[in-house]
């Protein structure tokens, strides 16, 4: 078990030559939102380009897109044909992904390098509706891919609910909860032994976990590593979802899954400790915390041109 430092970052960092451009830096698909849920696509989307990907397309239901790209004009939006779901509770999101749209995001794929699926997406309801006939048309085109995936949210609660077989190179980013209904288990037998179960998991799926929380584990089933950076300023919706943009981020760049992992959760730590200097552990939103990474990345950097 290894706590990460951050002489082990500036290792990690990926290069950033000059005679480059934004195809050099890769390209994340990110498939990620709903109507209930629009910020999430947001958050991450907008982190994955933070941390240096190259160019970042969100796949959505149309009313997200729109919401996003009035956000910010910085991400490419992939609208995506949805199925209304009839219902008389004003709850229901009517927005359900159509599984034929799975055509349209392979396309799409051709020219990405990593993949993020979940953030937002708006799940099960298996009485008013749900994507759970998206997701298992989507998991089933992407069987063949070596692209890394990065499954967060609604993704893992797909995989609690299916058990399906995951495609090679995919990387989970639960939290203790989710981790609890992946594995079958309680919450708390997991905060006791975080690392044990983190692995269990890895070698269950055969994929990369991510254990968010204090001390966030890292394992690929054997090796394992220990986040020292964040802390309670991290303890607010939508900073999840930032952490999978960045760890998204750094797939797309060619950073190995573990490598990209371990590199996202220690910056996205740092991130929040230099938000906490100005803003105070309670008052940091996740879209601030979208600002502070570069303060993150320049540590980093700093200590990369010392060495």
């Amino acid at each position: 078990m290894q706590t990460l430092t951050l002489t082990n970052m500036c290792d990690l960092l990926p290069p950033r030559p000059d005679d480059s451009n934004k195809a050099s830096f890769g390209h994340v698909l990110n498939i990620a939102g709903s109507m209930n849920y629009k910020g999430a696509a947001y958050l991450s989307s907008l982190s994955a380009l933070r941390v240096g990907a190259g160019y970042v397309t969100l796949a959505s239901s149309p009313s997200v897109c729109q919401s996003v790209s009035h956000l910010s004009a910085n991400i490419v939006t992939l609208p995506l044909e949805t199925q209304a779901f009839s219902s008389a509770q004003d709850t229901v999101n009517p927005e359900i992904l159509a599984p034929s749209q799975c055509d349209a995001l392979l396309k799409r794929m051709l020219s990405s390098t990593a993949i993020s699926i979940g953030p937002g997406l708006g799940l099960i309801n298996q009485e008013l509706g749900s994507n759970l006939e998206f997701f298992s048309a989507l998991l089933n085109k992407l069987k063949t891919t070596h692209l890394p995936i990065i499954l967060d949210a609604d993704g893992l609660n797909y995989l609690s609910v299916t058990q399906a077989p995951l495609p090679r190179n995919c990387l989970l980013t639960p939290h203790p909860k989710e981790l609890a209904r992946l594995l079958s288990v309680n919450v708390g037998d997991i905060q006791q032994n975080r690392a044990l179960y983190a692995k269990k998991a890895a070698k269950k799926y055969h994929a990369i976990v991510v254990l968010k929380g204090h001390n966030t584990v890292i394992t690929d089933g054997e090796l394992v590593f220990i986040n020292p950076t964040g802390g309670s300023i991290l303890a607010k919706a939508g900073t999840g979802d930032v952490l999978t943009g960045m760890i998204s981020g750094f797939c797309a760049q060619s950073v190995s899954p573990l490598s990209a992992a371990c590199l996202g959760v220690y910056l996205h730590g740092l991130a929040a400790e230099f938000a906490e200097k100005e803003l105070s552990a309670y008052s940091m939103l996740a879209s601030e915390l979208i600002d502070y990474i570069p303060n993150a990345m320049i540590e980093i950097l700093k200590a990369k041109h010392q060495n």
